[in-house]
């Protein structure tokens, strides 16, 4: 039996804090009044009463409030308006209504006697000139006071009963010393306006109650997160925060509530969120800790009502992004190449560059035809990064590098259970992975023929199945496909499968080999991976002192390779640029720095070939400067005979220093 009234008191009072708090102030009769007509919203809201005035009453409700929140406050007359002024809070007051005045005074006139026929009428403010031409033209005799407080309510009473007032329509003090000094009293306020401002006070307090639920929602939320969030209202004020925040600002969350974040922590400033702007992200030093901290503002119906600020810990940022690089690298790499990283001034090479970017208008399949080491996955990447797809995984596959089964395995995931060491789950293929991206299928033409009817479909329907499932799954992929074998006569010789060579088809384009691209085409891609190799941002940072010599060195490596037809294309490319880098101190003579063709020809011996005219142009140089040496001599001979042997002369007409001189003579 205790413990049903125990649980049916718990219960009550669970209700009782789910109501809104009002609290009613008012001291003498209208404090009266307001308790006995607050009874009438019992059941609907939590009622406390202030018995309290001006600085007083302000002092008891803000205590009252660290105890139990208040949605609303009713007040009445000066001390109404004296803490409406000083407690943020909503406060409905009780109105003097015009009709209610008149009531008021006709019933006052009615206690009045012949000995004391006059009606006093104490007000708050100036004395109405309303009410005084109500006077002249109803004959009440009434006698106007302005009121302004406790201090001289009994001054008000003693000239009231001077002037031979004999009932008075004042507020609460002034009607009850009115009443203690033998003339009769009506208090200014009706029963009507006390509900009114009680009606009032129910809907600030549903709509401030409910506000603070909201914001118990949301604190709840902002709890969970692992960051620092933080939201002001349009003053600047602290209005909700999480603990994560709030033990970053090193107060508990119910002490930083109201606060202006700019006092609490100057450097997490929020004045531009509020003023409308967006602000990026920002490192800042808060009480010895480096936090990251994003700003923006809190638009409500297209106004700024507040600003929301999130701090993360680096270290957290940091974690993060090692698990997203992890992530990647499982499910292959990133995209780094762009269409116009397909380097080329030929024809051919701005073709390709040309038709990559119309492709990745589209989003159909795209064939790209061409030699091992021309770049078709350079291509591929550059239209998917152009593409609307750019923002999606790119995922790529070759096609000849694993067997029929774990390809099957690796392109279309499996459930768990299905084979042999299946793991546990199952796992997801490269298909469902590349889901709104790309899929890169690398030396499409040794895929196996079981496993291109699979993918055909995939093609056809738009949807994968795992290996051991029944489900199918819908994908959104595009499919891009490399090879360099000739797929047509695959095609004719029943190697691969027409249906797939034409839904794979769709686009086509060709990666053209070294060979038929051109010296130029050859030397900018060379430069190119010099400069990669070297570290620089791009081969015209070869231009400065410091680099310049290695890049003339690779230019006449090149001229002596002017015949060779690079059969491995890019990859050989780069194979000479790292052999060139490794052995480029062997290159050079000791002389005047031109080649040494012994040592080129066994540092690069498909020029060999060519070793044969660089041996005849070597000698060709050496004649050229023997024959400039004599002529330098006869003209020492020519001057010095000319000038009697005058060396000073002679270098003048020479333009020569002595030292020049007497060195040509004595050779």
């Amino acid at each position: 039996m205790n413990d049903s009234i125990a649980q049916r008191t718990e219960r009550l009072l669970l209700s009782e804090a789910q109501l809104p708090h009002i609290v009613t102030v008012g001291r003498y009769r209208i404090g009266r009044v307001l308790q006995r007509l607050a009874q009438l919203w019992s059941g609907q809201a939590r009622f406390s009463h202030i018995t309290a005035s001006f600085d007083d009453a302000v002092a008891q409700i803000q205590a009252l409030h660290r105890q139990k929140p208040i949605d609303a406050l009713v007040g009445a007359g000066a001390s109404g308006a004296w803490i409406r002024e000083r407690v943020d809070m909503p406060l409905a007051m009780v109105e003097v209504r015009g009709l209610d005045l008149m009531q008021a005074l006709r019933q006052a006139k009615l206690q009045t006697t012949q000995e004391q026929p006059h009606v006093g009428l104490v007000m708050f403010e100036q004395p109405s000139a309303v009410v005084a031409q109500f006077d002249q033209l109803f004959g009440l005799g009434l006698v106007q006071i302005a009121y302004q407080g406790t201090q001289d309510a009994m001054v008000c009473v003693q000239k009231l009963k001077a002037a031979g007032v004999g009932a008075v329509v004042a507020p609460g003090l002034v009607a009850d010393l009115a009443e203690q000094s033998g003339m009769s009293s009506v208090l200014m306020y009706s029963d009507i306006s006390v509900r009114q401002a009680l009606s009032d006070a129910m809907q600030l307090a549903r709509h401030r109650h409910a506000e603070r639920d909201r914001h118990q929602r949301l604190e709840t939320v902002l709890g969970q997160l692992q960051d620092g969030v933080l939201a002001v209202d349009e003053r600047g004020r602290i209005c909700a925060l999480n603990s994560r925040m709030a033990a970053l600002l090193g107060a508990p969350v119910e002490v930083l509530h109201d606060r202006l974040l700019v006092e609490v922590a100057p450097a997490l400033d929020v004045s531009r969120a509020l003023a409308g702007g967006e602000i990026g992200e920002e490192v800042v030093q808060l009480a010895m800790r480096t936090l990251v901290v994003r700003r923006g503002p809190i638009v409500e119906n297209g106004s700024v009502t507040g600003a929301l600020l999130v701090c993360r810990d680096p270290a957290v940022i940091q974690r993060a992004d090692r698990s997203l690089r992890a992530n990647q690298s499982q499910r292959g790499a990133g995209v780094r190449w762009r269409i116009d990283d397909y380097l080329g001034s030929s024809h051919a090479a701005q073709r390709v560059r040309q038709l990559a970017r119309q492709f990745a208008a589209s989003d159909a399949t795209v064939l790209i035809l061409g030699e091992s080491g021309t770049g078709k996955e350079l291509v591929a990447q550059g239209i998917h990064r152009a593409s609307r797809r750019a923002a999606q995984p790119f995922l790529a596959v070759n096609c000849a590098a694993l067997s029929e089964s774990l390809l099957e395995s690796e392109l279309f995931g499996y459930e768990e259970g299905s084979f042999t060491g299946a793991r546990r789950g199952g796992k997801t293929g490269l298909i469902e992975a590349a889901h709104t991206g790309t899929l890169f299928l690398d030396e499409i033409g040794d895929m196996p023929l079981a496993l291109q009817s699979r993918l055909l479909r995939v093609l056809q329907e738009r949807e994968v199945l795992r290996v051991g499932s029944t489900t199918p799954v819908p994908v959104d992929v595009r499919v891009i496909a490399a090879t360099h074998a000739d797929l047509a006569a695959q095609v004719e010789r029943g190697q691969f499968r027409r249906d797939l060579y034409y839904r794979l088809a769709v686009l086509r384009l060709s990666t053209p080999s070294l060979r038929t691209r051109g010296a130029g085409d050859v030397a900018e891609l060379a430069h190119s991976m010099l400069a990669r190799h070297l570290g620089l941002a791009s081969a015209q940072a070869l231009e400065a002192p410091v680099h310049k010599p290695m890049g003339d060195l690779l230019a006449a490596v090149l001229g002596h390779a002017a015949a060779h037809d690079w059969p491995g294309n890019v990859r050989e490319l780069d194979n000479w640029v790292e052999r060139l880098l490794a052995c480029h101190a062997d290159l050079r003579t000791a002389e005047d720095g031109s080649l040494d063709a012994a040592r080129l020809q066994d540092i690069f011996p498909e020029c060999a070939p060519l070793m044969p005219l660089a041996t005849a142009l070597a000698a060709s140089r050496s004649r050229l400067r023997d024959t400039r040496r004599e002529a330098e001599r006869q003209r020492v001979r020519e001057v010095m005979d000319s000038v009697g042997g005058d060396q000073g002369r002679a270098c003048e007409i020479l333009d020569i220093s002595r030292a020049t001189l007497w060195r040509r003579m004595k050779a």
